[in-house]
């Protein structure tokens, strides 16, 4: 197993020639969804990474209407080809043109958004044949699927394992209403704030592509390295662009794979600069919600319900989504999706901004301190409302 990532400038690759890793990704800004190189730092770049023995990738996973994908054409026509070691597609028509005019590239085929199952994956491997050798999967597969499909299917696979997960992509200007031009330098980074979750943060990116919206946690699957091993795996891609000191940070990751330490890890954790996530690597979360819906633990008991968990952070806080007002200090009852009851105390409750709250109005959110066991989606109610969850035995009729 090995770790590839992106380069975009000498400096990066001075940092990263210190490291294990040799497989360095190429982004140029006219190919690539979130590239910065233009041709001429991308040829320098090249030149750069094949003398420091590396492998350079170039990427290209630009939505290709035809227009663009013209324009892809003539800009590949101008690129030295033959000198990267593969080419990164996500647009099948991009895989096509590659297979029929350029048969000598080997082909490292993004599915991320696309065939998450065996069937529509072997297809793939069998139509490009030995051209294919690579697939890039996406970071919904929890690990029994990753495990299962990266000893079937008979090329390596790829995930991200440390980076923004994207949410949501549209070619559409939606940050800068008012541009209507492709100008490369018209980039734009924001953060949303959603009115009914304003303790989720979401970085938003709008370049020259369209508008780029990310989880406001990174995905962090590093603890899990020996686990990711064991799956049979074979490259682990950091996408570490949105991070200052990007070498410094893929040296501390480097020396994970070399000589797992938890403790390192757990140092690594503490000082990464966003909150972090483990995504769908040890469950699939979509499948676990739909699980709990029809779990009779979480049934609304109407007018007896105080509000819900909407967020739980180990050892730090409980964000709670009222339903009905309440005063600071009542106590109240949580019944967890499992259906195990714990108390939840009131006594320390703040607004999501931090400040102190003595009326508790129904419909917004307050922060209380972490209780152990509780989960987000668990139901919670006052103690003199507690709704009987246990079942009732039938009543027996005298005769």
């Amino acid at each position: 197993m090995q770790f590839s990532t992106y380069l975009e400038s000498p400096s990066q690759l001075k940092q990263i020639i210190k490291t294990s890793i040799r497989e360095v990704i190429l982004e140029h800004k006219s190919l690539s969804r979130m590239g910065s190189l233009d041709t001429k730092s991308l040829l320098t770049l090249i030149d750069a990474a094949l003398v420091a023995k590396m492998s350079p990738v170039l990427q290209w996973d630009i939505l290709s209407t035809e227009k663009t994908f013209q324009d892809s054409l003539s800009l590949l026509s101008r690129l030295p080809l033959a000198r990267f070691y593969a080419i990164r597609v996500q647009d099948i028509g991009a895989a096509e043109w590659i297979r029929q005019e350029h048969p000598e590239l080997p082909i490292h085929l993004i599915v991320e958004t696309g065939n998450h199952n065996l069937t529509g994956l072997q297809r793939w491997i069998k139509y490009f044949g030995p051209q294919l050798q690579r697939l890039v999967l996406s970071t919904e597969l929890p690990k029994s699927i990753l495990k299962e499909y990266s000893q079937i299917l008979t090329v390596p696979c790829e995930i991200l394992a440390a980076g923004r997960i994207l949410l949501f992509y549209t070619p559409r200007k939606l940050l800068n209403l008012h541009s209507l031009s492709n100008d490369t330098s018209n980039y734009i980074e924001k953060t949303l704030i959603p009115s009914d979750q304003p303790q989720r943060m979401f970085p938003t990116i709008e370049n020259q592509h369209g508008t780029f919206m990310f989880h406001h946690r990174d995905l962090f699957l590093l603890d899990f390295l020996p686990e990711l091993e064991n799956t049979g795996l074979s490259v682990l891609r950091l996408d570490l662009r949105h991070l200052k000191f990007t070498g410094t940070w893929i040296k501390k990751i480097d020396g994970l794979l070399e000589s797992f330490d938890n403790k390192k890890v757990k140092v690594l954790k503490s000082k990464w600069p966003t909150k972090i996530t483990h995504g769908f690597f040890r469950a699939n979360r979509t499948d676990l919600s739909i699980e709990r819906i029809k779990n009779p633990h979480l049934k609304d008991h109407g007018e007896t319900l105080t509000g819900y968990v909407v967020e739980a952070v180990k050892e730090e806080h409980l964000i709670l989504l009222t339903r009905k007002s309440f005063r600071r200090g009542t106590p109240l009852l949580g019944i967890t999706p499992e259906g195990r009851e714990c108390e939840i105390l009131t006594d320390i409750i703040h607004t999501t901004d931090g400040q102190p709250a003595e009326d508790i109005i129904s419909g917004k959110l307050y922060q209380v301190p972490h209780v152990k066991y509780v989960t987000a989606q668990t139901l919670v109610y006052s103690r003199s409302a507690v709704p009987d969850t246990q079942p009732k035995l039938p009543t027996r009729t005298a005769v």
